[in-house]
């Protein structure tokens, strides 16, 4: 089976012409016309429907079974590219969420300089929910992910590091600062500043608030945190933070939560199931995963 045919084909689905398909890949219409006929003869069975009268195609349900599988081998190929090139340059693309990396990878980085394979790590970063698409895509080597479960997915391999309880996060000038511990059913009056969809603090907020059964007044939701931060500590709300978000020098109190059932943020090292290093990006892997999380 010529790539070539399954290729023409794919656009043929989408475009529904034979011609727009040999005007998008510069080939002339017979070779669009032939491509169909072979993979037709070679399946034995019919992909398309010619209309001569509306001079217009229909795709049968074969075909479109069979442009569901191209899609999937086109995308297969396509990644294996990318994971080609990275491995020729010697390069990994490790990708980070901004919380784990601000945290994490300053600590790690000292381990990469000692070993001299610091410049062979190129960073990506993105909320923990993208950076699974993203591995799914090719587009990053590995990555260190947030998640509220033991991440099981097709085609990835993920180990847990370590995890951390979530915390609420005030000013010091709130009057729940100077609490050695809350529950979260004490919060209904509280307003709230969080982290917005992207990052898995959406969800397991989500998860307390069904857990106790009330609606939470929240007043804004971003993707940054030193603005989610700033506006804590102007008492804007409050916060919903892991603990690893914070530092000594950010003015903040973090309060554990007393509920007996709450989520954890597990950190783990996902990569695909069928990545092959090489020496040097190996070397790489294995540092980020022996480091003492």
């Amino acid at each position: 089976m010529n790539l070539k045919d399954l290729e023409y084909f794919h656009h043929l689905v989408k475009l529904t012409s034979f011609t727009k398909v040999a005007q998008l890949l510069h080939v002339s219409q017979p070779t669009i016309t032939y491509a169909v006929k072979r993979l037709e003869e070679e399946l034995q069975t019919q992909l398309i429907i010619r209309d001569q009268t509306h001079h217009a195609i229909q795709i049968t349900e074969s075909g479109k079974l069979l442009d569901a599988h191209i899609a999937v081998v086109l995308n297969e190929l396509k990644t294996a590219r990318v994971k080609i090139h990275r491995l020729q340059n010697q390069k990994i693309v490790l990708g980070l969420p901004p919380i784990i990396g601000n945290h994490y990878f300053p600590k790690i980085s000292v381990d990469l300089l000692q070993k001299k394979v610091m410049d062979q790590v190129t960073i990506v970063s993105g909320g923990s929910q993208d950076m699974l698409q993203l591995l799914k895509d090719g587009r990053v080597d590995m990555a260190l992910i947030g998640s509220l479960n033991k991440i099981v997915h097709a085609h990835l391999v993920a180990k847990v590091l370590t995890s951390k309880p979530f915390m609420i996060v005030v000013s010091p000038r709130h009057p729940l600062a100077q609490k050695q511990s809350v529950s979260f059913a004490e919060l209904t009056e509280e307003n709230f500043v969080l982290f917005n969809e992207h990052y898995v603090h959406a969800v397991a907020f989500e998860q307390l608030s069904d857990q106790v059964s009330f609606q939470p007044k929240i007043l804004y939701k971003t993707d940054d945190l030193n603005i989610l931060k700033g506006m804590l500590k102007e008492q804007i709300g409050i916060g919903f933070l892991t603990e690893i978000a914070l530092d000594q020098t950010d003015d903040l109190v973090a309060i554990p939560l007393s509920d007996s059932v709450q989520p954890r943020f597990y950190i783990s090292l996902v990569q695909s199931e069928n990545i092959l290093l090489t020496s040097i990006q190996e070397k790489i892997a294995t540092t980020v995963e022996t480091f003492a999380f």
